[in-house]
């Protein structure tokens, strides 16, 4: 195996990354115009679907929760390189620790979301793996790292990737999802795959690559690592003419990393394909994930006698618990791809944070009624006071009219009440029977 890794450097290996950032929207400051200005509607076509999951981001369905955009290399970089930029992939170059590494930035993924979350993919490719190391900084908070763009004469131009991706966000009315100083990078997703020539033998290679995608790592470096526990693998079904497995991937609560054999090398068609494919299906579980935690943000900011937002807030939890959640036996008619879900939603321990939320919508629930009850309780204080009030003016003016009164109005008074009392005392009797 380890010869045949060899083969594969020397042969060119091919990398990739949708670099997942979570970001976060007000209803009232996003804007939808923008984005349809900027990006292309892109609705789901991948036959690794079922069809009711598809129509959840079809945003014509009324089962949506959200969509997907494809943002050209262009917009993406015009805070950049200026209004006159014009191209399908740019360069960049990233130096860390005494070491500079190039990568290209090409057509990206905006996924929107209904519950005020979004997330942009990038796609970047590059020719060594240690560059996305570089660019992420693995098991740090900070990093010391430098990017800078290449123009067409090869010129560098620093920049700071941190104001780059807010000015992007900010003219759609995005924001980092989580406030402070922390990177956008920090808690980005890293969906890694490589391509290669060769198809393989057993799982043991593929799983050996993939954790080295899975660690940043070439492909060929001696790299074990007993401690991590979130670390699931999948593969392909093995080819009973060739004998051989196509694809494996490795999944962890903060990369998952495939390796895809093609004898053609055709980067493009392989990265198209994992966009239509692969993607959506980890987009669907960071949304669920992502979701949770922006709920819990939502509810601390809430005021007491916000009832109208919390109102809307309740609702909204309650939808994406109807519509808004997936299990992993209704995601897909293929096993491997369900397999791969299951392993997202395990490692990122989302059931328990939707549990979670139920709970949250309970207790939403039970402090609505509260406050509607005592909303309701001062509306019958004040019209039994207005009653009260009500009863004495008119005990006053009958009073006032018995006193100026002749013989008739008081033997119209006394028939009107024994009247009265006696259809009561009938009404009673009826009743009781």
């Amino acid at each position: 195996m380890t010869n045949m890794l060899h083969d594969y450097e020397r042969n060119s290996v091919k990398y990739g990354c949708f670099l997942v950032i979570p970001l976060k929207y007000d209803p009232a400051s996003f804007s939808q115009e923008h984005l349809e200005k900027i990006g292309n509607y892109c609705p789901p076509t991948t036959m690794d679907l079922n069809e009711n999951i598809k129509a959840m981001l079809n945003r014509s369905n009324e089962a949506s929760v959200g969509a997907c955009y494809t943002i050209g290399c262009a917009p993406l970089i015009t805070s950049l390189c200026g209004e006159t930029s014009n191209t399908d992939i740019q360069p960049f170059r990233v130096s860390s620790e005494g070491n500079s590494y190039d990568f290209h930035l090409s057509a990206s993924y905006l996924y929107v979301f209904q519950t005020q979350i979004a997330f942009l993919c990038l796609s970047l490719s590059f020719d060594y793996m240690e560059a996305l190391q570089a660019i992420c900084n693995p098991g740090s908070a900070h990093s010391t790292a430098t990017f800078f763009w290449i123009d067409a004469t090869g010129k560098e131009h620093p920049f700071s990737m941190e104001k780059w991706l807010s000015d992007f966000g900010k003219s759609l009315g995005l924001y980092k999802f989580f406030d402070g100083d922390s990177s956008f990078l920090l808690d980005a997703y890293c969906y890694t795959f490589a391509v290669v020539p060769e198809r393989f033998d057993t799982l043991e290679e593929m799983q050996k690559i993939t954790f080295n995608l899975h660690k940043m790592m070439p492909l060929d470096a001696p790299i074990e690592d007993l401690s991590e526990e979130d670390i699931r693998y999948v593969y392909a079904v093995k080819h009973q003419v060739y004998n051989t497995y196509r694809w494996g991937c490795c999944v962890s609560s903060q990369t998952i990393s495939y390796v895809i054999a093609d004898e053609a090398m055709d980067f493009e068609a392989q990265r198209k394909a994992q966009a239509e494919d692969g993607l959506p299906v980890v987009l669907l579980s960071l949304y669920e994930k992502y979701t949770c935690l922006r709920f819990t943000e939502l509810i601390t900011q809430l005021d007491k006698g916000q009832l109208k937002r919390l109102k809307a807030l309740k609702n909204l939890m309650l939808r994406f618990q109807a519509f808004g959640t997936v299990t992993p036996a209704n995601l897909s008619r293929w096993h491997n791809v369900k397999q791969i879900y299951a392993y997202l939603l395990e490692v990122n321990d989302i059931p328990t944070a939707i549990q979670d939320i139920s709970s949250k919508v309970n207790i939403l629930a039970e402090h609505q009624q509260e406050s509607e009850r005592a909303r309701s309780e001062t509306v019958i204080n004040i019209i039994t006071i207005f009653g009260i009030v009500s009863i004495l003016a008119s005990v006053l003016s009958i009073v006032q009219i018995l006193s100026d009164g002749d013989i008739w109005i008081w033997m119209s008074t006394i028939l009107t009440a024994l009247a009265m009392i006696l259809v009561t005392i009938i009404a009673i009797r009826t009743q009781r029977k």
